[in-house]
This record gives C-alpha cells, structure tokens and sequence, in this order.
C-alpha cells in the first residue's frame, strides 16, 4: 500500500467514524465520501425490488438492491424502479458506442457492452447516486455508480478492462482521479478499446 493509498483509507476511516458517532445516516446508512472527493453519496430514488443482503464489501450509501433487466450497452442498463422499467447511466464513464440510433457502431462498442452483459446480467445490484451529477440525464435516464452484489463497482471494473473512457461531462464526480487512474493505465496497456 502506497502513501496515498494509506492516506486516503485513513481519511475514510476517520469519515465513518465521525459519522458513527455522531449517529448521522441518510435512509439507512451512514453517507460516505469516497477517498480524494468531496460530496458523499446518495441513495437513488427508487424502492428496492429483491431482498439480498447488503454486500459487507459494500461502504457506501446505497439503494438496492435491483435485479438487472437488460443492459443495454457497455454504459446503460435497465432496472425495475417503483414499477417502471427504468434506464440506468453508469456515472464517470463513457463507452463506445454499440446500439445507439442514427449512430456508427464505434471501435470497441460491441466489447464494452458484451463485458458489462458478462459483468451484469440478471444479477442484482446496488445504486448511489453523485449529487455532483445530479439523478437524472437529459435523456431521463437515473444517474448512478453500480455496485454489485459481491461489492464490486462496476463503473471502475468497465474503465480497467479498458472498454470505457473517464468523463464527468464537464462536472465533478466522486470518484474521478480514481476512474481517470484506472482508465490511463487501460490505455497504456492498450486493453479493450485502447487497442483500437
């Protein structure tokens, strides 16, 4: 473990436990600030459909969990939300595009989105939302961070194969000198669509 490394879960660590004692929790759980950002995370507006367990793995705030209908490309999936099939933009990340209309199908589209088929079909996850970017896109789809059931994010898991780039559209995100670390180091190593 790197300096940083160890700042940043000393810093975490000193997060929880300020919020532990204090007793302050947002919708169920404490709300906590991802190492290097400065907004915490929120639960998306959406009641849970299944019954897992939270994920031990699982630190932040979140909702969940929703069981994956669809994904529908290497950044969009689609989840049960309060009885509407609702789509879900992946926070911090842009895959190429694969199935968008009126659109070329982009170098690397079809891998992004058959990886995060793999990642996330049919299985259940958890959602934060980034205040920072707001619930919503303009396309209306819910904007969030994707957690699986084992604890994973697979917004970071996506960027490390390669198969997405880091952006925040021009807004901050929670976790964006993480997911442009994870995306630099896929492009030097020239995986997923680096290799294009």
């Amino acid at each position: 473990m790197n300096a940083i490394q160890y700042r940043g879960r000393l810093l975490l660590g000193s997060v929880v436990a300020v919020l532990a004692l204090s007793g302050c929790t947002s919708q169920g759980g404490p709300q906590i600030v991802p190492a290097g950002s400065q907004a915490p995370l929120h639960e998306v507006p959406c009641d849970a459909t299944d019954t897992a367990a939270r994920p031990p793995a699982l630190q932040v705030t979140a909702s969940g969990p929703y069981t994956v209908e669809k994904v529908v490309d290497g950044d969009t999936i689609r989840i049960n939300c309060n009885g509407t099939n609702t789509r879900v933009r992946l926070v911090g990340i842009n895959a190429p595009e694969s199935v968008k209309e009126d659109a070329p199908v982009e170098c690397g589209g079809p891998e992004a989105s058959t990886y995060l088929h793999s990642l996330l079909d049919g299985q259940q996850v958890f959602l934060s939302a980034d205040p920072a970017q707001g619930v919503r896109d303009k396309y209306d789809r819910l904007l969030a961070y994707v957690w699986t059931i084992e604890g994973t994010l697979a917004n970071r898991t996506i960027l490390e194969q390669g198969h997405a780039e880091a952006t925040g559209y021009g807004k901050s995100f929670a976790y964006s000198e993480d997911f442009t670390a994870a995306a630099d180091q896929a492009r030097k190593s020239k995986a997923g669509r680096w290799n294009c």
